[in-house]
């Protein structure tokens, strides 16, 4: 039951790994959401209907997966499980300890702990970036894993706070998991 001081946002996106569609909802108590929507309605704009239809869809019949009686976010939630726990592995034994997550779609990684051949290189010494923009740039070009440097989603304010860390999905398919966790043991 969610309280009268609470909303929840949702998004399709991570949900039904549709990431590109950009639909998401929210509810709560019809005070709050009031609010919300006096806030928010000159950002929400342009959903085509088609989408809402579809996920919609999605949300009616997300008790097709198998086994079929198991209902779409109980299978998601199995298979995200097993994602951060391979991913989570991978980065330990990487010496990248993993900041243990209680919800999201996102691991979080200190990347202060190793160091990575490509450090070496001038065009990295001399890059005027915070430690985790150069890992993660040094990571996506050497290793074509995507990742993303945890300061840049900070104020400029609270930025030094977190630039050893990195952030990874594990959202994503069995396979694509499995992918970036040989590229991860392939770091030298």
């Amino acid at each position: 039951v969610l309280s009268s001081s609470g909303i929840n946002a949702e998004y399709g996106g991570k949900m039904f790994g549709i990431t590109g569609w950009r639909l998401g909802w929210a509810f709560g108590h019809s005070a709050l959401i009031e609010k919300l929507l006096r806030i928010c309605k000159r950002d929400t704009f342009c959903c085509a209907s088609i989408l809402q239809h579809a996920v919609a869809g999605m949300m009616r019949r997300q008790r097709l997966c198998e086994p079929p009686k198991e209902t779409y976010y109980t299978w998601a939630g199995n298979i995200y499980k097993e994602n951060y726990k391979k991913l989570s592995k991978a980065f330990t034994d990487a010496n990248m300890p993993v900041v243990a997550a209680e919800g999201g779609f996102f691991m979080i990684v200190d990347c202060s702990k190793r160091s990575f051949e490509f450090q070496k290189s001038a065009e990295y010494v001399t890059l005027d970036e915070d430690l985790d923009v150069k890992i993660a740039k040094g990571i996506v070009n050497n290793f074509k894993l995507a990742i993303l440097p945890l300061s840049l989603f900070c104020n400029p304010s609270g930025k030094n706070k977190l630039t050893n860390y990195l952030r990874i999905c594990f959202a994503k398919s069995s396979e694509t998991v499995d992918r970036a966790v040989t590229i991860i043991r392939s770091f030298e």
